[in-house]
């Protein structure tokens, strides 16, 4: 989330070395899988105006980013104490703590956090004059202190929600001698974007970028339910509950990220017998929707067995993503 207020504050007070700028390899600051227990949010804004633009000139962003956004799905995620690793080797500049975990969801929320929009967090220098910041870990979970040295892929504390979240995640933020810069092109953010970015200037291993780069819309999970989906409980407490022979009826569910304008979910649940027992289709949305939601489902006790749930991006007509798998209701 926006950072600007706290990278001035904690990256005031290094001391920049006057040597050669070194080249300086980035790692991933999360340990997850991505694309499977964590996922790239939002990328730095790269447009120097009012409107939004990632670094490969898409919609991955909102005014004024400074980072790059990896979230887990929900605050459930949190039980699991995914960690926060330093990017590189360096040493801590400034630390903060003792900042709640919540997600901010209105003005008044806002108001809450404002001057400590990222939270817990750690800021790291480096050599050649680059500078790291980790924002919105948990609460209490910070392990080292301002002096420390620490290795690439160290420890620096968890995953949280504190400051500006609307979602749990750690938020990267990359300086070069005193300037935001994505660390994916190597650019500056006042640069501007480059949809043909060949990646030698990137801080990112070749795999590493690969991975980090998806800034398509992207599952975070589908299922089964036995209601209606609600999308706040979702980020809050994760997948809901699959139905059983006493629920009220049986839904099926995806939840996706980065969901692009036009673009359409399509949900079919295959009930024991190999029958179809609900379909639908997603209305197309006019805006870029950072995450979205949709279900479909049929109301009535369901009958015990294997049920099968498919899902299916579409774009402009033409498959984009389909994945489907096999719950049993008993």
């Amino acid at each position: 989330m926006r950072s600007t207020i706290f990278i001035n504050t904690l990256l005031c007070a290094v001391a920049f070395q006057v040597i050669p700028a070194l080249a300086q390899t980035l790692e991933l600051p999360i340990d997850c899988r991505l694309g499977e227990d964590c996922f790239v949010q939002q990328f730095p804004d790269m447009d120097p105006g009012q409107a939004a633009v990632d670094p490969f000139c898409g919609v991955a962003s909102y005014d004024g980013h400074t980072g790059t956004d990896i979230r887990v799905r929900s605050l459930a995620d949190l039980d699991r104490d995914v960690a926060v690793l330093a990017a590189a080797d360096g040493t801590v500049v400034n630390v903060r703590d003792g900042e709640p975990d919540r997600l901010i969801s209105d003005a008044q929320a806002r108001e809450t956090v404002r001057g400590k929009e990222c939270g817990n967090a750690v800021s790291l220098s480096h050599e050649g004059g680059l500078q790291t910041l980790y924002c919105h870990m948990e609460r209490g979970s910070i392990l080292v202190r301002p002096g420390q040295k620490v290795r690439t892929g160290d420890r620096l504390g968890s995953v949280g929600a504190s400051g500006l979240a609307q979602f749990p995640h750690v938020h990267l933020g990359v300086r070069r001698d005193g300037k935001d810069i994505d660390p994916m092109t190597g650019r500056a953010l006042d640069e501007g974007c480059d949809a043909a970015q060949d990646g030698t200037a990137s801080l990112f291993s070749e795999g590493l970028r690969a991975e980090l780069g998806n800034n398509d819309v992207q599952i975070l999970d589908f299922g089964l339910s036995g209601a209606p989906l609600d999308y706040d409980s979702l980020v809050v407490e994760g997948a809901p509950a699959r139905p059983d022979m006493t629920s009220p009826g049986v839904a099926g569910w995806v939840w996706v990220i980065n969901f692009r304008p036009g673009d359409i979910l399509q949900v079919r649940i295959i009930d024991p017998d190999g029958k179809i027992l609900s379909e639908g289709s997603s209305t197309p949305q006019e805006r870029h929707k950072a995450a979205y939601s949709y279900f479909t489902g049929r109301e009535g006790k369901p009958a015990p067995g294997d049920y099968r749930i498919e899902v299916t991006i579409l774009r402009d007509g033409t498959v984009l993503q389909s994945r489907d798998k096999t719950i049993t209701i008993s």
